[in-house]
């Protein structure tokens, strides 16, 4: 009976040596050859070395069980265990960070407590007193491993967020030109990347709407501005009633062309492009007004896989919100016309990818109706996720925590406005 406890006891240790052998090896060789950093590649070095040594440990505790003098071998079984709780402790931490459900969360929710029974076993096998120096072995692991920990944190989360995504999106109108009884006016957007790190640009839009004629006879009075103020209007005219201000939008659509899924854009890389939009020359619009939008992600963050949706194909989905629920939720939709854009992800690096539930990125183009009551047109909603996560509006935190994980941002022109006069005047008058 005594020997057949013992044989189990002895075979659980190996098969923990083994389980935590493979474990690791796997997120090793993962990120040699997919991690999306250099700092992330070589995390994966480290965990293929700890991988062997914990090959090393599962050679020792036979060694050991053989020759119960095996100094050596003691103190390889006692690292192999040592670097097996601190792998798992680390892995579920993360687990538990994501809140989200993986099936590898049973493999380390396993190890962690065998980690610790295996210390204990070792404790009753009196390993202990066949290492030389075990307080400081063991002082040395927990340095070692508090030291790994720290890189970590380092060079996925640190460095990542101090390297900063940025975008600058500029939008300017060129010259008009009348003809055929239309008014022809080139748009031009502009957009580089002055960050420190590639993006994913998921989508952009552009629009251009055309304002007419405000002005009143009469003079304002302190109290129609009081007025104003109250309708939450920011400008206060004398000769012309902002209220009464009536905006068409005549012009939207995306002016970066996808290159696959989405574009890439590396630090320091621009794309120009000019639009041109049109309409009637008897429009009496007084002003113009042009804004534009991008849509972004980090490169260093997740990767856009290709060829996904929910029927397997990268693609855009379009279609009404009354009669195409799954093309966007009610707090997208708002009861207008949406395109859709969606695309699997993979993490960074291995250990987020296996303790993340999958997720997707989302891109919705929020189309408008061409008669508008204000300023304001189409847009782009982004969001990064598991799928059920979209049916709610994400809350300030959630959209704090894409930014902080993901990179997930915006990159606004501001409007630039211009009056019809001025884009119609022969260049010799301008000058």
């Amino acid at each position: 009976m005594r020997t057949w406890v013992h044989t189990v006891r002895w075979s659980l240790l190996a098969g923990g040596l083994c389980a935590t052998a493979i474990e690791l090896g796997a997120f090793g060789l993962a990120d040699v050859s997919n991690a999306l950093t250099y700092a992330g590649r070589l995390n994966g070095v480290a965990f293929l070395a700890a991988a062997l040594l914990e090959v090393a440990a599962l050679v020792a505790l036979n060694i050991l069980r053989k020759a119960d003098t095996a100094s050596i071998s003691a103190v390889v079984v006692l690292v192999g265990v040592l670097v097996s709780l601190l792998a798992n402790v680390v892995l579920l931490i993360l687990q538990l960070d994501g809140w989200s459900y993986t099936r590898y969360l049973w493999v380390w929710a396993l190890l962690l407590p065998w980690s610790l029974w295996a210390l204990w076993e070792l404790h009753l096998l009196k390993v202990w007193s066949h290492v030389p120096h075990a307080k400081g072995i063991a002082v040395g692991v927990i340095i070692t491993g508090v030291l790994a920990v720290a890189n970590f944190a380092y060079t996925q989360i640190y460095q990542p967020y101090t390297s900063k995504a940025m975008l600058t999106n500029s939008v300017e109108f060129g010259k008009a030109t009348v003809v055929d009884g239309g008014v022809s006016v080139p748009v031009r957007m502009r957009t580089r990347n002055t960050g420190e790190v590639g993006v994913y640009v998921l989508g952009s839009l552009y629009q251009v709407s055309g304002r007419r004629q405000s002005f009143v006879p009469t003079p304002r009075k302190s109290s129609d501005w009081f007025h104003d103020f109250g309708s939450r209007q920011r400008d206060f005219m004398r000769y012309s009633d902002v209220r009464e201000k009536k905006y068409e939008l005549f012009a939207q659509g995306q002016f970066i062309s996808r290159s696959g899924p989405v574009h890439v854009l590396e630090p320091g890389a621009e794309v120009l492009t000019e639009k041109i939009v049109q309409f009637p020359a008897g429009a009496d619009f007084e002003l113009l007004g042009v804004t534009a939008n991008i849509a972004y992600v980090r490169r260093d963050r997740v990767k856009i896989i290709d060829n996904y949706d929910t029927s397997g194909r990268t693609s855009w989905t379009k279609g009404y919100k009354c009669c195409s629920e799954d093309v966007a939720p009610p707090w997208v939709a708002h009861g207008v016309h949406t395109i859709r854009f969606r695309s699997r992800i993979t993490h960074s690096n291995a250990l987020l990818e296996n303790t993340r539930a999958p997720h997707d990125v989302t891109l919705w183009w929020v189309l408008t109706e061409p008669a508008l009551e204000s300023a304001y047109g189409p847009e782009l909603r982004a969001l990064i996720g598991p799928e059920d996560a979209h049916e709610h509006e994400p809350t300030p935190t959630e959209v704090r925590q894409m930014k902080e994980r993901y990179g997930l941002a915006h990159a606004p022109s501001g409007t630039v406005q211009k009056t019809v006069a001025a884009l119609l005047k022969p260049e010799s008058d301008s000058r």
